[in-house]
């Protein structure tokens, strides 16, 4: 249940973020926007960071290149997300993030990649993947 939470939490959260970044990309530029956006939640997180107490960061070297590079990809997601608001609209943008992430969940689950335990993918999967396609072909109309 309280994954559940969090999860909800996090939906509202980056649709919040989507409109807030759409809107301060149209005043500023995308990209600045993106770094705006990557310098606040960078700060925001070592703030918390050092009012838990959490000394687990000085382990960082342990972490491999490949996952460190989420902040790189993060900058990428933030223009992409912005540039679809200011195309699309927010429903339909967040509609289809939402199907790539799942289509992108999917293959990550049923090949076991970057060290995650493989899934059995079957027809209901796909069949609900199928099912949000046309629940955005109907938000489209």
């Amino acid at each position: 249940m309280k994954g559940i939470l969090f999860a909800l939490a996090g939906g509202f959260f980056l649709t919040y973020q989507s409109v807030a970044n759409a809107t301060i990309s149209s005043q500023i530029g995308t990209w600045q926007a993106a770094a705006m956006t990557q310098l606040t939640g960078f700060l925001l997180a070592v703030l918390i960071v050092v009012v838990v107490g959490d000394r687990s960061y000085q382990q960082l070297n342990q972490v491999s290149p490949l996952y460190a590079s989420g902040g790189l990809l993060a900058a990428i997601v933030l223009f992409n997300n912005m540039t679809a608001v200011h195309q699309m609209g927010v429903t339909l943008t967040i509609g289809v993030f939402l199907v790539a992430q799942l289509v992108m969940a999917i293959a990550i689950d049923s090949k076991g990649w970057f060290s995650m335990s493989k899934k059995r993918i079957g027809r209901t999967q796909i069949a609900g993947v199928i099912l949000m396609v046309a629940g955005i072909i109907v938000l489209k109309w």
